[in-house]
């Protein structure tokens, strides 16, 4: 589970607090936090920034978080890292790396999962800075593996969505672009192994599905050059209606090949088109024959 260090901090004073001071919005933003009035401390808080840059800030961005306004509450610990107290920096930095993996909860879109990948990437940043200032800090450790599992779970999910928009592609017969996904699906798989974990199962079984697949493509614009290669043979062999029947063949893989080499589909219309223009002029000499018997 994500952590948040949700401790308010208070200015120390042994003096009579002026109304609305910095001092006293900090006091009375305290009291709403407290009771769990997140909008009336941040209200409160907000006001103190100029006077207490880092502490501003860092309480701030505490009372956005607790809102839910994760974006903002980075904002705001992002200000707070400037702070000369080590300690504070330390939590600061804590804190915007899990103001940071909160906004991936906002991400449900699939198209946005490399944002949400660039955010836990920053996140995990964060919390090595954290863990610089303060090497034993527990929570800055478990959040740092949160972060390290969630950034390996986002990237499969990119690698997953790929390969189904490639197969969804495929279905529709836009080859080219299938076979686009596929081959960041694949690079995708390969980040995963060789870079985040080794042995992500999930990963293997996609990697060698997504490969087979791309393979397949290569495959049908190879068979379908091959099959033009020997059909122009059969032409100039006069076999004119069987490199008709293999021209005209229909497939989903010769449809696939066309999509990828849109010169190859050019080549085939063009053969087509001239081995029935002879067909027909066979077919007439032929009637002709028979008409004059």
């Amino acid at each position: 589970m994500i952590k948040l260090i949700t401790t308010i901090i208070a200015i120390q004073t042994f003096t009579v607090i002026a109304e609305n001071s910095p001092r006293h919005l900090i006091k009375k933003g305290l009291k709403a936090y407290k009771e769990g009035s997140y909008t009336n401390a941040i209200d409160y808080l907000s006001n103190t920034t100029q006077t207490y840059p880092d502490v501003g800030h860092y309480n701030l961005g505490v009372a956005q978080f607790r809102n839910q306004e994760y974006i903002k509450s980075s904002n705001s610990f992002e200000e707070a890292v400037r702070s000369q107290d080590l300690s504070l920096q330390a939590d600061a930095y804590y804190n915007h790396g899990t103001a940071l993996l909160a906004q991936t909860t906002k991400i449900t879109k699939s198209e946005d999962i490399l944002n949400a990948i660039n955010l836990t990437l920053e996140a995990i940043e964060k919390f090595e800075l954290s863990l610089m200032l303060s090497p034993n800090a527990i929570d800055a450790k478990q959040n740092h593996e949160q972060a390290s599992k969630l950034r390996i779970l986002l990237e499969f999910k990119r690698g997953q969505s790929l390969y189904n928009e490639a197969e969804q592609l495929l279905i529709q017969e836009q080859a080219k672009l299938a076979k686009l996904n596929y081959n960041k699906a694949e690079q995708q798989f390969r980040k995963i192994l060789s870079e985040l974990d080794l042995d992500h199962i999930k990963s293997k079984e996609y990697l060698s599905l997504t490969v087979e697949k791309i393979e397949m493509l290569k495959q049908a614009v190879l068979d379908a050059k091959s099959d033009l290669t020997q059909s122009l043979k059969l032409i100039q062999d006069y076999q004119y209606q069987l490199a008709s029947k293999i021209l005209t063949h229909p497939s989903k893989e010769r449809n696939y090949a066309f999509d990828i080499n849109s010169e190859l589909k050019n080549r085939y219309d063009q053969t087509i088109q001239k081995n029935q223009q002879i067909i027909n002029i066979v077919n007439d000499l032929l009637n002709e024959v028979n008409t004059a018997k």
